[in-house]
């Protein structure tokens, strides 16, 4: 999926269609077509990739997983004027490889309780605009989709203090019941799970479009790095550990999933940010301190003052995180995202 001979995998171009045969042919080893005509949604500027394992006597419910499978062409940041390729190894080939994993580890496990919508998205670059498409046209009716769980950015290390953390954004979407499988999943890993609520990442991938559609939906990531958007995104940076450690992950939270007496339901009164997500940003922010001098001086500079803001919100108790907070919280998340991109892309792999 990474490799130059793709060329960037920009939708409608022959390398898409190139990994889009390559996608297919590892979905037909388990899964079959989920349209009546094969494995491929075209939409107005893309494709997107569809394939289902289906069901046993809850068939006719469904766990969705996805990842977009498109990135950049050459229209990408590069620091080697020979390397104009956008590769996209972490964003997102390894996401695709993930969610692929997981589907053959559910497969070969006989039959799920519920079934399992294999969705490999196309456009998520130009605006989320795959997944839109499905939503509009889903395969699935809506109402029938228990929870989509959405892959983006994998075996990726920001810095070396942060190599062991995974993110899992949204698990309260789907209630106590999700919350807990989550929860439940991440212990099966040797990772550092950072578990965050939907409001601190919204609208940045493709389970906004499930989201706001009103459907339990998660976005596990690694975030973004000095490797984002750059010709440098290459797999030799990609830490396959990890990525090993976030598909034990993805597979025992969708082996939950399809088989629970209990799925998620939507809850529209959680709270969709809360004082637990500014301690567990403080203890995460913290845990950078050591490795800032990697980042520019800017970048250093802000993350010191949010783990300042943070501990002052943390210090003054659940009782006064007010709208203020949110705010400082939201911006500074907003900031540090945006700094933790300011270091040269480099591989941090223990």
């Amino acid at each position: 999926m990474a490799s130059d001979d793709l060329a960037g995998r920009n939708n409608q171009t022959p390398g898409s269609s190139a990994a889009q045969a390559l996608i297919v042919e590892q979905l037909a080893l388990y899964a079959q077509p989920a349209l009546e005509d094969g494995f491929l949604q075209p939409f107005a500027v893309g494709t997107n990739i569809l394939g289902v394992i289906p069901g046993g006597d809850l068939a006719d419910e469904y766990v969705v997983i996805g990842a977009h499978y498109d990135h950049l062409g050459s229209d990408c940041v590069t620091d080697n004027p020979v390397d104009q390729i956008c590769n996209g190894a972490t964003d997102n080939a390894s996401g695709v490889a993930t969610v692929i994993s997981i589907a053959r580890a559910i497969a070969a496990e006989g039959t799920p309780r519920r079934s399992v919508l294999v969705a490999l998205w196309d456009a998520e670059e130009d605006g989320l605009l795959g997944s839109a498409a499905y939503v509009a046209d889903p395969v699935v009716p809506l109402a029938q989709t228990v929870a989509y769980l959405n892959f983006d950015i994998q075996g990726a290390t920001l810095l070396p203090s942060l190599a062991n953390v995974t993110i899992a954004i949204g698990a309260e979407t789907g209630g106590d019941a999700l919350t807990q499988a989550t929860a439940h999943a991440m212990a099966s890993s040797t990772l550092q799970p950072l578990l965050l609520d939907s409001f601190l990442f919204e609208g940045r991938s493709d389970h906004a479009n499930f989201a706001q559609a009103g459907i339990p939906s998660m976005l596990f990531t690694d975030s973004i790095g000095g490797c984002y958007h750059t010709a440098q995104d290459e797999a030799d940076i990609v830490d396959f550990a990890k990525l090993d450690q976030q598909v034990v992950v993805g597979t025992s939270l969708v082996r939950e999933l399809v088989a629970t007496d209990a799925p998620p339901r939507l809850d529209p009164l959680a709270p969709n940010i809360g004082f637990d997500d500014a301690a567990s940003l403080l203890a995460f922010a913290k845990q950078s301190e050591p490795d800032l001098p990697l980042l520019s001086p800017g970048a250093s500079v802000q993350i010191l003052q949010f783990v300042i803001d943070l501990q002052a919100i943390v210090d003054a108790g659940a009782a006064a995180f007010d709208d203020a907070a949110i705010a400082t919280v939201m911006n500074g998340i907003d900031q540090m995202v945006e700094s933790l991109t300011q270091t040269s892309c480099q591989s941090f792999t223990p």
